[in-house]
């Protein structure tokens, strides 16, 4: 089995992390035994008692840093790892039972890809007292649901997980997601320009796909997303002050149009007609105009 390490950027969400690392007990057979490095991004919560109360079931490495952003933080995990496949998981992301072994799988058929898997949502308020619902929740699917604008990208990719537009990129979700350390080197990693939330993820996929690296999706590589309520500016303002760092750094007409995309004006299907200029319009099972709904986010 080729060497699989998780990188966990975290920031102020020790409750989060808790079911994540507790979803890691599960894992399936060998896969339990995969190195874990988590990021601390300068929380001001207890991130290393967290870590530590797992310490004899997983094998756990903390490493707290200047509070600098999710790309840096990702980044300083991924210095952590020496070869082999990075699995990024998000601290608040719970990871099903075959998680890590979808993403390893999805690996075996050469290329070297950038495996994209499935994001699934629920919402439970006041979660660090619900721990056995939300367990509960977990191991029912039929609980639980793909985020709008996770279905609507999800679209690109046939039955097989092979990309049918010249967009996989805008599917880069850096929460469930998985690279071999030598093409993250080879990309360079996130841009640590991204401080606050935004569009890190997609830039890196970007340049990803201008560099040839082929995207693969991988149903099975479910995690869980425990959605929480957000503060500060309101994400229209996050998602203009992303694509501006974005655009800086990749005036291409596709990434200019990504704006109107992610704000709801530009249909799914008219973004990847941008980027297939002179070739084939690529075909989606849906013919109607799939919109983003900003709310979703």
């Amino acid at each position: 089995m080729a060497e699989i390490s998780v990188v966990i950027p975290v920031y102020n969400q020790a409750d989060a992390l808790s079911y994540t690392l507790d979803g890691f007990t599960e894992q399936a057979g060998p896969y339990r035994d995969t190195p874990i490095i988590v990021v601390d991004d300068g929380s001001d919560e207890p991130i290393e008692s967290v870590v530590r109360s797992y310490t004899e079931q997983l094998p756990l490495t903390y490493k707290r840093i200047t509070r600098s952003g999710r790309a840096n933080a990702r980044n300083q995990g991924a210095a952590q790892v020496d070869e082999g496949i990075v699995v990024f998981c998000d601290a608040d992301r719970i990871p099903a039972p075959d998680f890590l072994m979808a993403h390893h799988q999805a690996h075996l058929h050469g290329g070297d890809p950038l495996v994209i898997g499935q994001v699934r949502e629920i919402y439970v308020s006041n979660s660090a007292a619900r721990r056995e619902e939300i367990a509960a929740i977990c191991r029912t699917p039929r609980l639980q649901r793909v985020p709008q604008y996770c279905r609507l990208v999800y679209q690109i990719y046939d039955r097989y997980g092979n990309p049918q537009a010249q967009i996989p990129w805008i599917s880069t979700f850096s929460g469930n997601m998985s690279i071999s350390k030598a093409r993250l080197a080879q990309l360079g990693g996130f841009d640590e320009t991204f401080r606050e939330w935004g569009f890190e993820h997609f830039e890196f996929g970007y340049r990803a796909f201008l560099q040839g690296v082929p995207f693969r999706y991988q149903s099975e590589a479910v995690n869980i997303h425990l959605a929480h309520r957000r503060y500060g500016p309101s994400y229209e303002e996050l998602i203009r002050n992303s694509h501006r760092l974005f655009l800086e750094k990749h005036p291409d007409p596709v990434v200019e149009r990504f704006l109107d995309f992610m704000l709801g004006r530009l249909s799914l299907q008219e973004l990847a007609g941008c980027a297939a200029v002179g070739q084939e319009q690529p075909l989606f099972a849906n013919e109607q105009p799939l919109y983003v709904r900003i709310t979703n986010f």
